[in-house]
């Protein structure tokens, strides 16, 4: 197992440096036999360095089973010394967001998509493009706020201090939650740390997104699993269980997809919790009642057809872009569609924007959306008849979430114009200076960089998965399930190839991970029964 995974994952680095292979210097006379030999002794280099570098990792992993276990028994933290650990960590990160917030960024930080989702409040036309669910709440603030203040930059202002004190929460619960799992105190401190320092916490504390709700909420069903897993369930836990999934599958667009796999992972992991057998296939039920028919009898447009095929889109894009192999019936289809010489003007590798916004806007989406049976089948076509294109392409627009080294926006920093009067205020000049050099280092130098890279911390998520996996810890596997079910979503589906809130889940969720991981496994998180409890739940363990 250890050396199929190594391979795996060794040919998922040679594919992403795709371009040393598939593009190499070479010199100015040389045969057609030496380049093909050239290409392949460079692809070998790539594979063998790139499978001994996993082996090895995976192979510690593996079979030095104490390697990440802090304490052999978990020893739980009561009473007024498990809400210091709580208590603590809330008022650093609060502190620290609020103190930058007033100073620097208030009422808020607002994007297209933030500003669309006002226009879509106070023009009553709305949209599923982004999540309406997230809509409504962003609007009921606003609506409150301007009832209270009657001011639209209170009325954002109210809903980002919210959002803040509600981040700094869920902060709180981790290291509180990470102290019930006995780890030490350097490491909750280093949590703290992690959510009070990292640039992206702090931004993304007072920015308009959906994306930052979101994440809080996978970490708490993250949390919540954990303890589920490994003690059992009671009413308290099922019930914040439940809230926080609806939240989940309501709130981004992939978020059912992702809940879809936490539900697998319960059936083969945990299926004698029958509590959680019974909550989740109701959770996804009823998200996707809400989804579509409540939504569709009220109005609200869905996402439209281009927006879902981003992947293919591009794939079939660079082909054409290549003059690739596409038989004249296939692209007299795609013609129909949108004109080939527009997709080879606007195609870019790394973001599928360009291709469906000159779908929506030059093309021909409805003949699309009556013809997608037909579209995948020349999409198959497509692939089988150029198939290292279709890989390349979607490297290109995935190679972000599993690989390191690429510069692309992690955080927005300002408001975009807008027609409501929203504006950007600097209380204190000093402090925003402060942070502008703490931001650039983020984004300028290589050793911090670091802790902005997507595919790094993806391949340490993979490194805990398969230590639970080594260790049987049934609550570790269950617990990053969410996390790769997020990613996979993004390698099917992304419209970018980076996008760093995207997968800011895996950022709010990490110290847990760590901590699930260290903890290892226990006797009532093998998925079995409680002795005394014919529901496998214990009803007296804290929520």
């Amino acid at each position: 197992m250890t050396v199929a995974a190594s391979i795996v994952l060794a040919l998922f680095i040679t594919l992403a440096n795709y371009g040393i292979w598939q593009h190499p210097e070479l010199p100015e006379v040389r045969s057609v036999l030496f380049v093909r030999l050239y290409k392949l002794l460079l692809i070998l280099a790539i594979m063998t360095g790139s499978f001994f570098c996993t082996y090895c990792i995976l192979l510690y992993t593996v079979y030095h089973t104490d390697s990440f276990t802090v304490l052999t028994a978990p020893v739980y933290r009561s009473g007024a010394s498990k809400f210091l650990y709580f208590l603590i960590p809330f008022c650093v990160t609060a502190a620290v967001y609020l103190a930058i917030y007033f100073c620097c960024y208030w009422p808020g930080l607002m994007s297209l998509d933030s500003i669309d989702q006002v226009d879509q409040i106070f023009t009553g036309r709305f949209s599923n493009h982004q999540p309406f669910y997230h809509t409504m709440i962003l609007g009921a603030f606003l609506n409150a706020g301007l009832s209270i203040f009657g001011n639209i930059n209170y009325a954002v202002a109210l809903y980002v201090t919210v959002q803040i004190l509600f981040m700094a929460v869920t902060a709180g619960y981790v290291t509180m939650s990470m102290a019930e799992l006995a780890m030490p105190k350097w490491m909750i401190a280093t949590a703290t740390l992690w959510y009070a320092l990292m640039p992206y916490h702090i931004m993304y504390s007072f920015t308009v997104w959906k994306d930052v709700y979101f994440s809080a909420f996978i970490t708490i069903m993250i949390i919540l699993l954990i303890k589920i897993a490994r003690e059992g369930g009671n009413f308290g836990r099922y019930l914040a269980f439940t809230i926080f999934s609806i939240l989940i599958c309501l709130i981004r667009s992939n978020g059912l997809f992702a809940y879809v796999f936490v539900f697998l992972g319960v059936l083969i992991l945990l299926r004698k919790r029958r509590g959680l057998l019974f909550i989740i296939p109701a959770v996804m039920i009823l998200a996707f009642v809400l989804k579509h028919n409540v939504l569709n009898s009220l109005g609200v447009i869905q996402p439209d057809t281009v927006e879902s095929l981003s992947i293919p889109l591009q794939q079939i894009s660079r082909v054409i872009k290549d003059d690739g192999n596409i038989a004249q019936d296939d692209m007299q289809f795609l013609s129909k569609i949108i004109d080939p010489s527009t997709i080879k003007e606007v195609y870019n590798p790394d973001i599928s924007d360009p291709v469906k916004n000159a779908i929506r806007d030059l093309g021909d989406q409805d003949y699309l959306k009556d013809n997608l049976g037909q579209f995948f089948t020349v999409y198959l076509r497509t692939v089988i008849r150029n198939p290292m294109t279709v890989v390349t392409a979607w490297v290109d627009s995935t190679c972000g979430y599993w690989n390191s080294g690429y510069n692309y926006w992690v955080w927005f920093w300002d408001i975009e114009e807008n027609n409501y009067g929203i504006t950007r205020t600097v209380a204190s000049e000093g402090m925003q200076l402060v942070m502008d050099e703490y931001l650039w280092m983020f984004y300028n130098t290589r050793i911090f960089q670091v802790f902005t890279a997507i595919g790094m911390f993806v391949w340490i998520v993979l490194v805990l998965f398969a230590k639970n996996i080594a260790t049987v810890n049934r609550a570790g596997i269950i617990a990053i399930i969410p996390i790769l079910a997020v990613l996979l979503s993004l390698l099917v589906s992304s419209p970018v190839y980076a996008e760093f809130r995207y997968m800011y889940p895996l950022f709010t969720a990490l110290p847990m991970l760590f901590a699930v991981t260290c903890a290892g496994s226990t006797d009532d998180a093998d998925g079995e029964e409680v002795e005394g409890d014919p529901d496998g739940e214990d009803d007296k363990q804290p929520a």
